[in-house]
């Protein structure tokens, strides 16, 4: 009887370290990153109306694996291959996973990912929970928190601190933009370089679809009254394209990411700053059909 005392406490160890086996991981290793958002339409193929999901559970995608350094890796599933595709399903998403958003919304929180598979368009968004700190909209969230810092969310410029925009915006009429009307204004600083996004998406239209604008996603600069032009989104159409949210890495590396949606189709971009100069960093993930 007293070696089964003996033994006890080193069962009872081993059960701890069973339950929690997995170490903290590595500075060196990369990220999985996942767009969270409380507006379905934003994590889906097609154009609607928002539709928010209850309090504490959100729509939640991988999005793209993030090194160390900066460098955007595409999912095995971005190619649309089968094969990667189902080997991407058994390995990733038919397990639960846990995110931390990296985002000022819902900074902190930490996001429960339920299992999800493929869907015929190879879409593989899901559905999740969190808790921790509330998210009021959209986030970025990842595997671990370790790369990041904190960073400044876009500002959202009011109808009289936009006036200024809008009038540097009318030179763009109509060879480039059809009205300066329903503009929603950001301002944002990324690696010390200020940036405005001029964002115009279906959320941001109250018209008749047959008197409806183009759907506008252009980023650019005011100098000397002028609105100088960084990036045009050239589908107009039938593609809108939405301001997600900003990430910082502590090596000092500044992202900006947006959600694309098309009548058939979902996907990711992210700009940020290269060789001196805003560029389109990385594009991909999502679905479609």
């Amino acid at each position: 009887m007293s070696h089964l005392w003996i033994w006890l406490p080193l069962i009872a160890s081993a059960a701890i370290l069973v339950q929690h086996p997995v170490p903290a991981p590595s500075p060196e290793a990369d990220v999985m990153l996942a767009a969270a958002s409380r507006d379905e339409s934003m994590l889906a193929g097609g154009i609607g109306s928002a539709k928010w999901t209850g309090r504490g559970t959100v729509v939640v995608e991988p999005l793209a694996r993030l090194t160390p350094s900066g460098e955007w890796k595409s999912l095995p599933c971005a190619t649309g291959d089968r094969k990667s595709c189902l080997k991407f399903e058994r390995e990733y998403l038919s397990k639960p996973h846990a995110y931390v958003v990296i985002t000022p919304d819902g900074k902190g929180a930490t996001i429960s990912a339920a299992p999800t598979t493929l869907s015929e368009c190879y879409d593989f968004g899901g559905t999740g929970t969190y808790s921790g700190a509330p998210v009021a909209r959209s986030a970025i969230a990842a595997s671990s928190d370790q790369l990041f810092a904190a960073s400044t969310p876009p500002r959202s410029l009011g109808e009289e601190e936009g006036t200024a925009v809008r009038k540097a915006l009318a030179s763009l009429v109509p060879k480039q933009l059809d009205s300066t009307q329903q503009l929603r204004i950001f301002a944002l600083r990324l690696e010390g370089h200020d940036v405005l996004v001029v964002q115009r998406a279906y959320a941001d239209i109250a018209t008749p679809q047959d008197e409806r604008p183009k759907f506008i996603f252009a980023l650019g600069t005011i100098n000397q009254g002028s609105f100088n032009v960084l990036h045009w989104k050239q589908n107009t159409e039938d593609e809108e394209e939405r301001l997600l949210g900003t990430i910082c890495l502590k090596s000092g590396r500044e992202f900006l990411i947006s959600v694309v949606s098309d009548p058939e189709s979902h996907s990711f971009r992210v700009y940020g700053i290269r060789d001196g100069h805003l560029a389109l960093i990385y594009s991909g993930g999502g679905s479609s059909c």
